[in-house]
């Protein structure tokens, strides 16, 4: 029946011997059908061609850059490079008042982070101390503290702050400032205060409150070394950051200067106002008088890439968190920023104390 059928001819139809074989034919239901399923199959290959398309398009240039570091920030390769180990001195009273809002604000920036405290909580990454919650026994407890450090984290990080609950930390700035330093150089940071009494020449030691940072040398040196009667106090009672400033000058730890280039604090053992605009304008001043280098009260006093302030409460945490992070000035001009030259140990000068106020 003409129509019904369709004769599809190729070479491969005539034989060698040159006689005719009969056509293969397909019926129109079954080219219609096979016309459909090669459409088909058209559509979903160009489809799937063009999703790849869009989704590489999509990727961002790092995955493609063999390094993988092209969009990395300044921060991002800090975190990276000075991995630091937080720690912060609590008791149960203030986990709620004050060590959650830590975890929740400047925390959060730290590579690990652990709140030294009697009793566990499920909020927080706590270390349960033996010592008692007393302050007459700070000193016990940062020696405990420390320790434990030592013993199950010291490969966690390569620099490793102790800071109290109501210290704000602004760890990029403290990476930047710690970069140029190799951890395995036996120092620390904080701000200085000098020695009051009889006391070796250019001793000093750390303020707590604003917190101080051992490289991972001067955590291994202090953890060994402070069982040595000789060096280091083994009553718990004291002071604790004078006792820990005694304990890694007599071990041979360097008392690190962390002002920036212009000589302004980074470190600041009480809160911004006090450097800026304080009313303690005399001498006599407790601040100015223990500094170990010569403190002052001005608009230019205070580094523009501070490192921590002290008595900053669990509202303010959030206020500091919100000027710092969120807030943006329409035409700001963006600073252009590199990191600071690498320091070896045998060139590293520390400045004696320049302030003569006793």
């Amino acid at each position: 029946m003409a129509g019904e059928y369709i004769t599809l001819e190729s070479p491969s139809v005539y034989p060698a011997g040159g006689k005719l074989r009969p056509a293969r034919r397909l019926s129109t239901n079954h080219l219609v059908l096979l016309t459909l399923l090669v459409g088909s199959s058209l559509i979903i290959t160009y489809a799937y061609w063009d999703v790849m398309m869009l989704t590489a398009g999509a990727l961002p240039l790092a995955r493609i850059d063999p390094t993988g570091l092209s969009n990395e920030t300044l921060a991002e390769k800090l975190y990276r490079e000075v991995r630091i180990l937080c720690w912060v001195l609590t008791t149960p009273k203030y986990h709620k008042s004050r060590a959650v809002h830590v975890l929740r604000t400047w925390g959060k920036r730290c590579n690990k982070i652990y709140f030294m405290t009697s009793e566990p909580d499920d909020e927080l990454p706590t270390v349960v101390l033996t010592k008692p919650d007393r302050y007459e026994v700070l000193w016990g407890k940062t020696k405990e503290a420390f320790t434990h450090i030592h013993e199950n984290m010291r490969d966690e990080a390569d620099w490793f702050i102790k800071a109290d609950d109501d210290t704000y930390v602004f760890l990029e700035n403290l990476r930047y400032m710690l970069y140029p330093y190799s951890p395995e150089i036996p120092i620390y940071f904080g701000f200085n205060y000098k020695m009051i009494g009889n006391h070796q020449k250019n001793e000093s030691y750390m303020s707590g409150g604003s917190g101080y940072v051992l490289s991972r040398e001067a955590l291994k040196i202090f953890a060994e070394g402070l069982n040595d009667t000789a060096k280091c106090r083994q009553q718990d009672d004291s002071a604790e950051d004078v006792e820990m400033g005694k304990c890694l000058f007599n071990l041979g730890v360097k008392a690190g200067d962390s002002r920036d280039e212009q000589l302004r604090n980074r470190f600041y053992p009480i809160a911004p106002f006090g450097a800026l605009l304080s009313g303690n304008v005399g001498i006599d001043f407790w601040l100015y008088k223990y500094a170990y280098y010569n403190a002052r009260s001005c608009m230019d006093c205070l580094s523009e890439y501070p490192v921590a302030f002290h008595y900053v409460n669990s509202k303010q945490l959030y206020v500091y968190e919100y000027f710092n992070y969120q807030l943006q000035l329409a035409g700001r001009q963006q600073v252009a920023e590199r990191l600071p030259e690498r320091i070896r140990e045998e060139d590293l000068v520390i400045p004696e104390s320049d302030n003569p106020v006793t």
